[in-house]
Formats: C-alpha cells, structure tokens, sequence
C-alpha cells in the first residue's frame, strides 16, 4: 500500500527498545530508514550492525541500499568487491549481493563487469539461492542494461524465461510476478502473462493481493513496451505511477518503472516530459543509466 516506507519505519522503531543493540534488528531497520529517505538515521545503525557482527550479510545488504540511495556507487563497488570476498557462495544473500555490485557497476558504465557478475552469481545456470532472487536480479539487470543502451542477449532472456515457467507456475509474490512479467514481455509471451494476471484477480477477489491490480498493470505495460506502443506503455504507467511503491521492492528496484516510463518518453521524443520526471525524481542516487536521456537536460 502507498505509505508503506514509513509505516515499517514507525513499526521498526516502536519495537526499537526490546532490540538493543541486536546486529540484525539494526542492520534491517537501517535498510528500512535508508528506503525512507533518512540516510543520515540509517548510517550509524549500519556501523553499529556491523561493528557487533562484522560478516553479518544483512548489514552489507543495508549499506548496499544506502550507498544507491546517495548515489556513491564507486564506495558500494569498493565495498561489495572487498566484502563479498569471504562470503560463502551458498550464502543466502550471495546472488542479491552481487547484484548490487553490478547495478552500482551498471551506474558507472562499467557494463561489462557488470554482465560478468550476472554470469557468475546472480544470474548463473548453478545458481543454488532462493529462486525469487535468481528471477528478480536477473530480469532486473537485462532490463536496466538494455535501457542504459546495450545489446540484447537473447539466450540469456530464454534461459530466465524457463527457469521462471519451472519455479513460478502461479502468482505468488507480487514482487516476483512482476519481475516475471518483464521475462515474459522480453520473450513475447502474452499467453503467461494473461494467466498471472487472471490468477492475480482470483486471488485479489478473494482478498489475497493487497497490491490488487497495480502488478497486472505494470505487466501491460511491460508488454506494451517491448511491442514499441511507448504510448500505450505511458497511458498506462502515468496514472499508477504515484503508487507504484504498491507493487513491491525497494526504490532501487522500483527505480526499474521509472527508468521504463522515462525511456517510453525519450523514444517519442517526449523531452519535456522526461525533464519533469527528471526534476520530480529524489535526489540522492543520481541518474538512471539511460541511452538517450542526456536530450533532455
């Protein structure tokens, strides 16, 4: 629901006392201060994770989200490379991590260490983490990589679209299912998404989708832009836009929408349009990597 960030904000810091300085608690509640907007309250709590537990992956996971959120993606590659180095492969946090290197790699222009990270950890054919991690970097990773201007990798996309189709037989996490639309819209398979989005209406109907239709939006939309209808993509992203934190993830995964409806203008050539997202967007993590997007300044 819209206003979420700061309702796991106030959660967190009414339990807060009970948690002392407990290196979990304070690792997860400075990731959800970070994705509120409040780096300068998240960053001590970070240093108190990870002083307590230094190896511990949930302080390294926060520090990665602070470090897009104040766009310093040369400390978060730094940081990752450094840190990732005695971290066990099948640690539950391995492929997530590693995405957050090559996003931070991706921002930089740095796409082909990016691509080699998707290669070797989050989006490897031995990949041994949890599945919704395999299909939510991946997919996120060709996407961004594709709207910052580079080749696509086709093989790569049938690869994520078959391991999707095996793991993922029905909606599930809103989270996941859109991710898993961005796979079918790139493989050009309307028949699964009209199936996920059929099954995210039974289960709304039945109360069981709080995010309700906003997932079965941006999937159309999705598809709507891989067809090239950037006009049909933006009648649909604009009147949900303001709530697309209900579709689930952090800002840096949501920034993915953004970059989707930002893209859709720049290729009607829509500048003004793109100049209002550019100066509503926050301020900290800078640019979205973009081909094209330096017209509008």
């Amino acid at each position: 629901r819209t206003g979420r960030e700061q309702d796991l904000v106030d959660l967190m810091g009414s339990v807060a006392p009970h948690y002392g300085d407990d290196w979990w608690f304070n690792a997860d509640y400075a990731m959800a201060l970070s994705d509120n907007g409040q780096q300068d309250l998240a960053r001590p709590k970070i240093e108190q994770s990870m002083a307590t537990n230094p190896r511990n992956a949930w302080g390294a996971h926060a520090l990665g989200h602070l470090y897009y959120e104040c766009g310093t993606h040369d400390s978060a590659i730094a940081f990752m490379q450094s840190w990732l180095r005695d971290y066990p492969r099948d640690g539950l946090l391995w492929g997530h991590l590693h995405w957050h290197a090559a996003l931070s790699r991706l921002h930089v222009g740095d796409y082909v260490e990016g691509l080699r990270l998707f290669n070797d950890a989050f989006g490897a054919d031995d990949f041994t983490g949890l599945p919704r991690f395999k299909i939510i970097d991946a997919a996120s990773f060709l996407w961004r990589a594709e709207l910052a201007g580079h080749p696509r990798d086709p093989d790569r996309w049938r690869k994520l679209h078959d391991f999707g189709r095996k793991m993922f037989v029905k909606p599930s996490a809103h989270l996941v299912d859109w991710h898993l639309a961005l796979v079918d819209a790139v493989m050009g398979d309307g028949a699964a998404t009209d199936a996920r989005i059929k099954g995210i209406k039974d289960l709304a109907d039945a109360g069981r989708y709080p995010s309700g239709q906003m997932v079965p939006a941006v999937s159309r939309a999705f598809a709507a832009f891989q067809r090239q209808d950037y006009a049909g993509t933006i009648s649909i992203l604009e009147p949900i836009f303001a709530e697309r934190v209900r579709i689930g993830g952090s800002r840096a995964q949501l920034d993915l929408v953004e970059a989707t409806l930002m893209k859709a203008y720049l290729s009607l050539g829509r500048l003004d349009a793109v100049s209002r997202l550019l100066d509503h967007r926050r301020p900290g993590p800078g640019p979205i990597p973009l081909a094209g997007v330096h017209h509008a300044h």
